[in-house]
């Protein structure tokens, strides 16, 4: 029932944005010259965005599918409706094509929709009001549901009551995981930093250990994370936008606590959810700006990030002498290192400075590749008074409040989850260190590939060389053909358990899958037969959560 659910609610978050889509080239049709060929060229991309509105919608009414004339009574019902003179029709379509629409919109669409369409046949009327019904929000799923279950969540915290409020929380990231504008309102969003803030900075020790039994901060970050990127962009950045001090404050607010949990004591599933919210914050996807002006942004905000990760008393293997607290510390900064890589590969190729020729992304590389998985000992003549001012400023003003988190989280995305959100077990801090590792080299090659792609010649970034791109092939080949066991004899003795193993194969096989992909173009010319062989034979695998890891990926 509840995949059922998420499906169904997929379903109509498709059909919204391809209904925006369809309004959007159908003003831009209307504006063009009549009888011009930018106009008869505008009116067909408005005509096949309809088709597809069409397809995500319902069939017609009383016409079978096996009826060979459906597809054209469509074609005529689509025309007619395209070509329909009443613009409010129109109007009214686009207030129910966003998710955070009012209930009066959904009234409204509801009742007008067909006064203003009945000239246009009675099919035609039942299939708009199909669609107004498949595309509105119902009173279960809306914005001011998520904002009243947001304010419940923090009602119950302050209750003393961190399962209800979690419980409330998950209820907000299953709906935003389709919806993510529900939750990026100004009111739901500033209720969710102000939640953040008092989570982290104002609770008693017994607190502490609830917010991580129940996972909290996590469900908090991954909420921020996901509805980040619908965020207004007059609403997003602070300070030179023409903002209130209000939102300035909440931005400010925010970025501060992101940037806690990327350097200080966030779980590696934290860190990572951090990064996506401050990349959504930055450049927000409604903010179209050019790429030197969005390259600027990206650059002023993660270098600084960047530099205070890979400083050497963040960025080195734990010895045995550690505390186990202490040594999880370096899956949370490669965590981040990784979504920092995957977001923003401009800041991440940038060039460094210091003595050092590398840039901070090569260190980070050079330690995941070099020290991590194949474990040479490097020296990447890391300067600790390159790093000076930035640890101190940190730690002066790391709140005395805050609790630590455990970072026992995984690095992957299609890890296993336990029943309560936040605990791996069985897997050893070596084994998740070794697969965030291999996070890292695969968001920096699929980044910087993509995005260079898709900025075309005006981007400065390079792709990957082929020997790097061809070293980390041959990596994640031999953990795979060596039945889980870490390429380096240095980190065999710590992941020597079944589960470790079983972690390592499933990483290594899910990322040479990512590296596969046909945009990236690396397929034939690293993955030979050999590899092909030995990657297929992993569909198999004996463990069952690797097993469907892969075969999902």
């Amino acid at each position: 029932a509840f995949k059922w659910m998420c499906a169904l609610f997929s379903q109509r978050s498709q059909l919204q944005r391809a209904l925006g889509l369809y309004l959007d080239a159908r003003v831009k049709a209307k504006g063009c010259e009549a009888g011009s060929a930018e106009a008869f060229t505008a009116d067909a991309e408005a005509m096949e965005k309809l088709e597809v509105v069409a397809s995500l919608s319902s069939p017609l009414v009383g016409i079978s599918s096996s009826n060979s004339d459906s597809t054209a009574d469509m074609s005529s019902v689509l025309k007619r409706f395209h070509t329909a003179k009443d613009k409010h029709i129109f109007r009214i379509l686009s207030t129910i094509a966003s998710p955070t629409h009012s209930p009066s919109a959904r009234k409204r669409a509801f009742d007008e929709l067909p006064k203003r369409t009945k000239g246009m046949g009675a099919v035609s009327v039942a299939w708009t009001k199909a669609l107004a019904r498949r595309c509105s929000m119902g009173a279960f799923v809306n914005f001011e549901s998520i904002e009243h279950c947001i304010i419940l969540a923090q009602e119950s915290f302050e209750a003393n009551d961190c399962k209800v409020s979690s419980l409330f929380l998950t209820c907000v990231k299953t709906m935003i995981a389709s919806f993510p504008a529900l939750a990026a309102t100004k009111e739901s969003f500033k209720n969710l930093v102000e939640f953040l803030e008092v989570v982290r900075t104002d609770v008693t020790p017994e607190a502490k250990k609830e917010l991580e039994e129940y996972g909290i901060v996590t469900l908090i970050s991954d909420i921020l994370a996901k509805s980040a990127s619908s965020m207004p962009a007059s609403d997003v950045g602070g300070k030179g936008n023409g903002d209130d001090e209000e939102t300035i404050s909440i931005y400010e607010t925010l970025r501060s606590q992101l940037l806690r949990l990327c350097k200080n004591d966030g779980t590696p599933e934290q860190a990572r959810n951090s990064v996506h919210a401050l990349s959504s914050l930055v450049n927000p996807v409604s903010q179209h700006l050019s790429l030197p002006s969005r390259v600027k942004k990206e650059k002023k905000e993660f270098e600084p990030l960047l530099k205070a990760l890979v400083a050497p008393s963040r960025l080195a293997v734990p010895d045995d002498s550690m505390a186990s607290k202490q040594k999880s510390k370096i899956v949370s900064v490669l965590s981040a290192i990784a979504a920092v890589a995957e977001c923003a590969p401009y800041a991440f190729n940038s060039t460094g400075e210091g003595k050092t020729p590398l840039c901070w992304g090569e260190r980070a590389i050079d330690f995941s590749l070099n020290a991590v998985l194949l474990g040479k000992n490097t020296s990447s003549n890391l300067s600790n008074e390159e790093y000076s001012s930035d640890s101190g400023s940190e730690s002066e003003t790391e709140s005395p409040a805050k609790g630590r988190r455990s970072s026992t989280a995984r690095g992957n995305k299609a890890a296993v989850a336990s029943s309560k959100g936040n605990d791996k077990v069985n897997i050893s801090v070596h084994c998740r260190m070794i697969c965030a590792s291999i996070e890292v080299l695969i968001c920096h090659i699929r980044a910087t590939i993509v995005r260079a792609k898709a900025d075309g010649a005006k981007s400065e970034l390079e792709a990957p060389s082929t020997e790097h791109v061809a070293k980390v092939f041959k990596t994640l080949i031999d953990i795979l053909e060596q039945n889980g066991q870490p390429p380096s004899s240095r980190n065999e003795r710590y992941c020597k358990t079944v589960q470790d193993q079983a972690e390592l194969r499933r990483c290594a096989a899910t990322n040479l899958l990512r590296l596969c992909d046909a945009n990236l173009q690396l397929e034939n010319t690293h993955l030979t037969p050999k590899m092909w062989h030995i990657l297929s034979a992993t569909f198999l695998d004996k463990d069952i959560h690797a097993r469907e890891s892969i075969m999902e990926e």
